[in-house]
C-alpha cells in the first residue's frame, strides 16, 4: 500500500466483466455452498462511516478503527499514507487528506477503493468466507449502491452481503442490550463526521415521513475552529490533523452558555487551558498542559503553546445553535421534537422515552446532559424524558452487528453470489432497501385538517387569458335566459312584442348580488396579494 502513489487510479462502472465473472463463478459456487453452515456463527461487519471504518468479526468485543482517507505529507511527498502507516511518518505537520466522502455519500472511488484494499488485506481484516455485514448511509443513491454491490462481490468475491443502515444496528443493540421489545418506538439520533439524522422506529420500521436531518457534523466544527484560532491566535488552516485532536481533546458542551460566556470573559478563569501543540520530533501528539507537571515543562519549552478559552464551548454549540453561524436550520434538540410530533400521538411518548445517542460528536462531554434538559424543556411537562448514551457511541452502531445475527430470519436478509450473478443490484436494491422501512400511509390522526378553502374553486369558470370572462350582470342574464326557455307561450308573445320587460327585483336577488360582490373582491384582494403572489399571478396561472 505504500506505492499506491505510482498507480493509476481505476474508475468502476456498473457494467458486468463477464469474462471475470466465467473465471470466477465455479470457485464462487463451492464457496457459497459452504456459507450456509457458518453465516449463523459469526460475520464481518464493516461501519463504514464519513470518518472512519470500523470493521471487525461480529464475535469481538470492539471493532478496528481505520481512518476513511489517504493521507499526504509535506515531508514525504511521493507517499500516501492509510490507517495505520501515518505513524511511520516522521512529519505530520501540514497533513493533506483525500477524502472518500461528500455529505456523506461516496463521491471519489479512486480514494474508497484503497482504502478498502487496506481494511480487507491481511494485516486487517481478509473477507475469507464469511458473510459480510456492511453499513450505508440512509437514503443511499442507487448508482453508488451498484458500485458496491460490484466491488463486493466481484473484487473481493465476498459469499453473501448485507447492507443495513447503522442506526438500524443501532436500535437493534439498544433493544438487546435494555431487553426491549422489538416493536418498542425509539428514536435514534445519529451525529457523526458529514451529518446528523433523527431516525424514529415505529413497530420496528423506521418511519420515513419524521425523519429529519442536519448538515452539521464533525467536520463542519472542525472547519470552524480552524477559522477562530487562525484569526485570534495562529495560522493553522492548513492542520486539519492537529486541530482535530484539539477539538476532542478540549472541546465540550455547556448547560448554560450565556453563563460560560461571561465567566469567560473575566480573568484567570477556570476555562481556560494551554494546549501544547506537538512537533513530531519529541510531542507526536498535542495534550493539555498541566501546571504542576516539572518533567514536561523542560520538554514544552521550546513547543507553541495554544490558549483555548471561549472556544472551547462555541465551537460544540453549533449543534444545537447553528444559526450561531449563519446556517437556517434547526438545532438538534428542535429537530428531535419536531420529528417525535410529526409521528403517530400513539407513539410520541414512547419516543420521548427512548432517545438513544450515537456517533462521535455525542463523546463530547456534556452532550447527554444538555440533550436532557433541551426535550425536557421543549416535551409537555407531564411525559417522560429519557436519553439514552453508550459508553462507546462511535463503535455502538458496529456493536449491533452482533444483535443483528440474533435476527431469526437474518439468513434470509442475504445476497448470496450466486444470486447476484442471477438478477443483478436489482435484488440487492430490493432486499436491501426495504428491510426496517415504513411505507404505509399516514394515519388519520396524524393528517393535516383539510382546508376549507381552496383557490381552484375561485378560478374555475373563470378565462386564464381573460377572454370571455363573465361578469356578475352576465351571469344572472344567462339564469334569466333558462328560466325562460321554460316559460308558456304568452310568456314568448309578449317578448316578441318588441317591449322589454324590466324583472322585478326581489330582496334575495339584492343579497345574492351584494354577496357575489363581496366574493368577488374578496377574491381580487387575495389576487392581488404580495404576500401569496410575490411575483403576481401570472407565474402561477
Amino acid at each position: 500500500m505504500s506505492e499506491l502513489s505510482n498507480a493509476e487510479p481505476r474508475s468502476y462502472s456498473r457494467t458486468f466483466d463477464k469474462s471475470r465473472m466465467r473465471r470466477r463463478r465455479s470457485s464462487v459456487l463451492s464457496a457459497g455452498a459452504k456459507s450456509p453452515k457458518r453465516e449463523g456463527l459469526s460475520a464481518l461487519v464493516v461501519d463504514n462511516g464519513a470518518y472512519s471504518v470500523k470493521v471487525g468479526l461480529s464475535t469481538a468485543q470492539s471493532p478496528t478503527l481505520v481512518p476513511n482517507c489517504i493521507m499526504k505529507a509535506k515531508s514525504e511527498r511521493k507517499r500516501l499514507f492509510i490507517g495505520a502507516q501515518i505513524n511511520e511518518c516522521r512529519d505530520c505537520s501540514g497533513l493533506y487528506f483525500l477524502l472518500p466522502c461528500e455529505r456523506g455519500y461516496i463521491t471519489k472511488w479512486d480514494v474508497q477503493k484503497p482504502v478498502w484494499d487496506y481494511v480487507f488485506s491481511r494485516n486487517v481484516h481478509p473477507v475469507e468466507d464469511k458473510p459480510v455485514v456492511m453499513t450505508q448511509p440512509l437514503f443511499n443513491f442507487k448508482s453508488i449502491q451498484d458500485c458496491i454491490d460490484e466491488i463486493f462481490f466481484e473484487e473481493y468475491e465476498v459469499p453473501s452481503m448485507f447492507r443495513p443502515n447503522p442506526t438500524d444496528l443501532s436500535k437493534l443493540k439498544y433493544q438487546q442490550d435494555n431487553k426491549l421489545s422489538n416493536n418498542l418506538p425509539c428514536i435514534i439520533v445519529d451525529s457523526g463526521f458529514s451529518f446528523t439524522h433523527v431516525i424514529p422506529y415505529i413497530n420496528g420500521n423506521k418511519y420515513l415521513r419524521a425523519i429529519r436531518r442536519l448538515n452539521v457534523g464533525g467536520k463542519l466544527l472542525t472547519n470552524h475552529l480552524k477559522d477562530l484560532i487562525s484569526y485570534r491566535q495562529y495560522n493553522v488552516m492548513e492542520e486539519t490533523y492537529v486541530i482535530n485532536q484539539v477539538k476532542e481533546d478540549t472541546c465540550y458542551i455547556s448547560n448554560n452558555v450565556l453563563d460560560e460566556l461571561k465567566l469567560a470573559s473575566t480573568k484567570n478563569n477556570p476555562i481556560v487551558r494551554n494546549y501544547v501543540l506537538p512537533d513530531f520530533n519529541n510531542i507526536r501528539r498535542g495534550y493539555i498542559q498541566d501546571p504542576n507537571d516539572v518533567n514536561q515543562k523542560e520538554i514544552e519549552e521550546n513547543c507553541q503553546i495554544l490558549k483555548l478559552n471561549n472556544e472551547r464551548f462555541v465551537v460544540p454549540e453549533i449543534l444545537f445553535h447553528p444559526s450561531d453561524i449563519g446556517m437556517k436550520s434547526a438545532g438538534l434538540a428542535e429537530a428531535v421534537v419536531d420529528s417525535i410530533f410529526r409521528c403517530p400521538e400513539h407513539a410520541r411518548r414512547d419516543l420521548a422515552k427512548h432517545v438513544v445517542l450515537s456517533g462521535g460528536n455525542c463523546k463530547f462531554p456534556g452532550f447527554r446532559d444538555r440533550m436532557y434538559a433541551e426535550l425536557r424543556s421543549y416535551l409537555p411537562h407531564d411525559w417522560e424524558v429519557g436519553v439514552y448514551m453508550p459508553d462507546d457511541p462511535v463503535g455502538y452502531s458496529w456493536k449491533g452487528g452482533s444483535a443483528l445475527l440474533k435476527v431469526p430470519n437474518f439468513k434470509n436478509l442475504l445476497v448470496t453470489k450466486s444470486e447476484y450473478e442471477e438478477f443483478g443490484s436489482t435484488i440487492t436494491q430490493q432486499r436491501f432497501n426495504s428491510w426496517m422501512t415504513d411505507n404505509s400511509e399516514p394515519d388519520s390522526e396524524s393528517s393535516e385538517p383539510e382546508i376549507s378553502f381552496s383557490y381552484l374553486d375561485n378560478i374555475k369558470g373563470r378565462s386564464i387569458f381573460g377572454k370571455n370572462e363573465l361578469g356578475n350582470n352576465d351571469s344572472k342574464f344567462e339564469s334569466n335566459t333558462n328560466e325562460s326557455d321554460s316559460l308558456g307561450s304568452d310568456s314568448k308573445t309578449d317578448s316578441n312584442d318588441g317591449t322589454n320587460q324590466i324583472p322585478e327585483t326581489t330582496e334575495n336577488d339584492i343579497n345574492t348580488e351584494h354577496s357575489t360582490e363581496q366574493s368577488s373582491n374578496g377574491f381580487n384582494e387575495l389576487m392581488n396579494s404580495v404576500d401569496l403572489f410575490p411575483f403576481g399571478t401570472n407565474t402561477y396561472l
